[in-house]
Formats: structure tokens, C-alpha cells, sequence
């Protein structure tokens, strides 16, 4: 990622990790009742680690020498992507917990 856009990589990672991980939440359980896998779980642990992995971008970005504004705006980004990791990780807790066939 070019050091303009890094920045934003854990707000911009993981709010689409968890935006299609919402969708494949919707749809997925219909699959599962049938399939002996769970891939409900498996797209919410994906998504988990594409969020930390967005947060661990933006987390590289900090500086010694980079101005406060950018510092203020990468450890926001990382604080943001903690914010939807966290949520995607509930999920996961969900998928694993809930039998899909009760649809």
C-alpha cells in the first residue's frame, strides 16, 4: 500500500471485513445446514484476521518524525480496526455457538 492510503488501511480493511462478513452471515447459514463445515465460522476468522492485519497497516505508519496529524489519524485508524476485529470476533463466537439449521 502506498504510505498515503496506509494510514487508513485499519478503518478501510476492517469495516469491509465486517460489512461482507455481515452479508456472508445472511446467506452462508443455508449452506451450513446442509454441509458439514461450518463456513460461517471460517468467513467470520477470515475476516477477523484481514481487520488485524489492516490494523497492523496502519500501526506501521507511526513515525518519530511524522507530524502529529498523521499520528493522530493512524492510531485512530488502529483503534477503529481493534473496534471492528472485536465485533467480527463476536460474530465468529456466534457462528460457532448458534446451529445453523434453527433458521
Amino acid at each position: 500500500m502506498s504510505t498515503g492510503i496506509a494510514k487508513y488501511a485499519g478503518l478501510l480493511l476492517a469495516c469491509g471485513a465486517w460489512a461482507i462478513n455481515t452479508q456472508l452471515g445472511q446467506i452462508l447459514p443455508y449452506a451450513d445446514c446442509g454441509a458439514g463445515v461450518s463456513w460461517s465460522t471460517v468467513a467470520s476468522f477470515v475476516a477477523v484476521a484481514v481487520a488485524l492485519a489492516g490494523t497492523l497497516v496502519s500501526h506501521a505508519r507511526f513515525g518519530p518524525s511524522e507530524p502529529r496529524a498523521i499520528l493522530f489519524i493512524a492510531k485512530l485508524n488502529v483503534l477503529a480496526g481493534l473496534a471492528f476485529a472485536f465485533a467480527l470476533l463476536l460474530q465468529a463466537a456466534a457462528a460457532m455457538l448458534l446451529d445453523p439449521c434453527l433458521r
